[in-house]
């Protein structure tokens, strides 16, 4: 991985990320009604904007999630060689990523938001709630278990490589993290029920890739510049 590839592919990523930050802002930048919970706050903003909010929310960050992919395997080079094991989990992690992050989950979350209108505008609330709801648990749930599964450990991998000194940039690099991004971010919804901290909150991932390959970017020269890495 020499330096132009890495900056082409983070490039890629960070076009990506803002695709995804478009997309989650569609589906989840509205105030939820006072007391609600979240889940109970998707249901009713799902029945307040317009229809083809969730659904091309859904479509772009789609696209962005998979636009990431290049970006978020930069990191794998970085490991390999010192962390050969992890490293390959963290490569399988970033293929589940690219499998199930946008069209299984993301995607999945337009659709749920649809789902529910479009059942609750045909045949009533309880049905609408009680279908959306069931495609919720069956479907979305399970899927995105797995994906945090993975999600998670490829980034509690990359914490560690840099924390230890496993790769080229600076320790402190560790903080440029999704998961750490995710946490921060998603933190916003404790500052309001408005429609900037939901959309903040929703948008959790996406704000956090665009952190973290922002920061990669911007370090790949001076830090990994000198190590020409080969995939």
């Amino acid at each position: 991985m020499n330096t132009e590839k890495a900056e082409r592919c983070l490039k890629t990523g960070l076009c990506g990320a803002v695709l995804a930050l478009i997309g989650d802002l569609l589906i989840g930048a509205a105030k939820f009604p006072d007391g609600a919970n979240m889940i109970e706050g998707y249901f009713a903003i799902a029945l307040s904007m317009p229809a083809w909010r969730p659904i091309l929310g859904g479509l772009i960050g789609f696209l962005g999630i998979c636009l990431e992919f290049p970006a978020l395997m930069t990191v794998w080079p970085l490991i390999r060689e010192k962390m050969p094991r992890s490293g390959e989990f963290y490569r399988l992690a970033m293929y589940v990523y690219l499998a199930v992050g946008g069209g299984a989950v993301h995607l999945p979350c337009g659709v749920f938001m649809w789902i529910y209108r479009s059942v609750t505008e045909a045949a009533g609330p309880e049905a609408g709630h009680e279908i959306a709801l069931n495609y919720l648990l069956y479907f979305l749930l399970p899927v995105t278990a797995v994906f945090t599964v993975f999600f998670t450990g490829a980034n509690v991998v990359q914490f560690i490589a840099f924390v230890r000194g496993c790769t080229p940039f600076p320790k402190w690099y560790c903080v440029f993290n999704l998961l750490i991004g995710k946490g921060v971010f998603n933190a916003a919804r404790q500052l309001g029920n408005t429609a900037l901290f939901n959309g903040i909150g929703t948008s959790n991932m996406s704000l956090g890739a665009i952190v973290m390959f922002t920061a990669l970017l911007l370090g790949w020269k001076k830090y990994a510049g000198a190590k020409d890495q080969a995939l």
